[in-house]
């Protein structure tokens, strides 16, 4: 995808953080890179009411007990709408083969009562989510997808070998 295909809310650069011992911290360079990736990234989740919700890593290919991490991103592409991008936020209605690994999302999680920082108005991308980390301890196949109400994400498969 060339510079000029990619949108204008894509082409800004928001960094990308996380908590590390109580304390927010720029995440790592291959995170970050991961995340940067986003705009030309081939596997985006699906859109619904003009939002999508992407799971991304740096493989598809791990060895036994390699550290997976996961980059969670929101993009709303259609105006008319707001992203809370204040955090990283905790990662709500993540599965791990078909299994929820995380809590639910909560009732209000697009417009939390409680949230009391900068919005974005669509055409927007969030990065600020935190990022999740998995260990696999035998080879085989395993799927990650990010699901909030009607929206899920593309399912992320990963392949562990020995």
């Amino acid at each position: 995808m060339t510079e000029q295909a990619i949108p204008a809310h894509l082409q800004h650069w928001p960094g990308l953080f996380e908590w590390r011992d109580g304390a927010l911290m720029q995440a790592s360079a291959a995170d970050v890179a991961v995340a940067r990736s986003y705009p030309s990234y081939a596997d985006k989740g699906g859109l619904v009411n003009g939002r999508r919700l992407t799971v991304m890593s740096r493989s598809r290919l791990y060895r036994i007990a390699e550290e997976v991490r996961v980059i969670h991103v929101v993009e709303a592409v259609e105006p008319g709408q707001e992203l809370y991008i204040m955090g990283p936020k905790p990662v709500y209605g993540e599965y791990l083969d078909d299994a929820l690994v995380t809590q639910q999302p909560p009732q209000d999680v697009w417009a939390p009562d409680t949230y009391n920082g900068p919005t974005l108005p669509s055409p927007a991308v969030d990065y600020n989510y935190e990022i999740t980390a998995y260990r696999f301890d035998r080879a085989g196949r395993h799927t990650i997808e990010w699901c909030i109400g009607n929206l899920h994400s593309n399912r992320l498969a990963i392949e562990v070998e020995a």
